[in-house]
């Protein structure tokens, strides 16, 4: 079924999907997400009911938490997806073409589970209007929020154009550059919190993308190789080009995550001991699990089942590299006054991991059935005006 040349979901199949899920036929995945979404959404609404203070395990001295690490998680998934494209689009048309759809699909709905994890820790959204009504263009938060905005507008304007067979080059760059602009600036507004050094760096917008960058390389790897064994594709051709990606991405975090810890550690500033607090956890997690392990993984094999395994291993431990990078900078209080700890730790509650749950079950829920009801399917290849 389309609406304006646009693939919506074939009513028969959406019909038989809901069938399927009423007789026990919907799938484990597909049951596990929808289980994973009822569950976030009884925390979302005791987090609202009962308040954060008896909710959330953030205070005055870690006042950012799970909730913040899911956001920046998911809002760098979907700029991921966006560069994938991007590099797929110029570099692998043929045989990125298969998978266009999916991953600038998966590319908004990310981008919308980001703002969906932001929303539970912003205790008032419905006060979100103040926003319009008194911008301040001096903070990088309001120029996050607009260029948010333009993000998401063009990332969807690109999935219309895919969609109607009429992929537009302008568009895909646009919404290259918008990815870049917007994700850049998330980064800086960490980097630009100079009173957390483990934030404070010139390289913060800059390792913001990059990790963006090897996020979305694991995040498309696992759908294009879930694609190919879907439509019985030529794995080694087809999934050669999510391999490199992944490379590179890998590369590009080394890279970037060896010079801030240097950086970091050679730094004489207030609160600068936080990086050799944290280096065990930064050299084992953060760089061998992290980016040396999985890259060890890909040199064993190159299935479709091998790669998705791959891909999941590097979100899972993103994940937790992310909450590390957000919870991280609060380990050393700025201030030093009685009764204050010398470290401070920090423990998520179960509402805010079921945060997580909730977030990653809606894209998992929302791919499902738009890949079981047809909207990712090839069509003939006609143009629609």
């Amino acid at each position: 079924m389309e609406l304006f040349g646009v693939i919506l979901p074939e009513k028969d199949r959406l019909s038989a999907t809901v069938g399927d899920i009423l007789r026990g036929k919907g799938g484990i995945p597909l049951y596990l997400s929808m289980i994973g979404l009822v569950v976030g959404f009884y925390a979302i609404a005791a987090i609202f009911v009962k308040g954060h203070a008896h909710t959330i395990n953030t205070n005055n001295l870690v006042p950012w938490g799970l909730q913040i690490s899911t956001y920046v998680y998911f809002a760098l998934l979907s700029t991921g997806c966006t560069f994938v494209n991007f590099f797929g689009h110029v570099f692998f048309e043929e045989k990125y073409r298969p998978f266009a759809s999916r991953i600038i699909f998966v590319g908004i709905i990310t981008a919308v589970a980001a703002f969906f994890s932001l929303a539970t820790e912003m205790g008032r959204i419905d006060r979100m209007y103040m926003f319009l009504v008194s911008p301040n263009p001096t903070s990088p938060m309001f120029w996050m929020a607009v260029w948010y905005t333009c993000y998401l507008i063009v990332i969807t304007m690109e999935y219309i154009n895919i969609q109607r067979k009429r992929h537009s080059h302008r568009v895909m760059w646009g919404a290259f550059f918008t990815a870049v602009i917007t994700h850049s600036t998330l980064g800086s507004l960490l980097g630009t919190v100079s009173s957390r050094v483990y934030y404070y760096s010139a390289l913060m917008p800059i390792y913001f993308l990059f990790i963006a960058f090897l996020t979305g390389c694991a995040l498309t790897t696992i759908i294009a190789a879930h694609t190919v064994k879907r439509m019985n594709l030529d794995a080694t051709y087809h999934l050669s080009p999510f391999v490199t990606l992944l490379k590179v991405g890998l590369g590009l975090a080394l890279l970037i995550t060896f010079w801030r810890t240097t950086i970091g550690l050679t730094g004489h500033l207030p609160g600068s001991e936080v990086f050799s607090l944290t280096l065990i956890n930064s050299f084992v997690f953060g760089i061998v699990v992290v980016i040396i392990v999985p890259y060890l993984l890909l040199k064993m094999g190159k299935g479709a089942n091998w790669l998705m395994f791959v891909g999941i291993f590097i979100m899972a431990t993103q994940l937790k590299a992310r909450n590390d990078l957000v919870v991280g900078a609060f380990k050393i209080p700025v201030f030093r006054v009685y009764d204050m700890p010398e470290v401070v730790h920090y423990t998520p509650s179960i509402y805010e991991n079921l945060v997580v749950v909730a977030s990653t079950s809606l894209v998992a829920m929302l791919y499902i059935i738009f890949n079981r009801t047809g909207v990712f399917d090839p069509r003939p290849d006609k143009e629609v005006n």
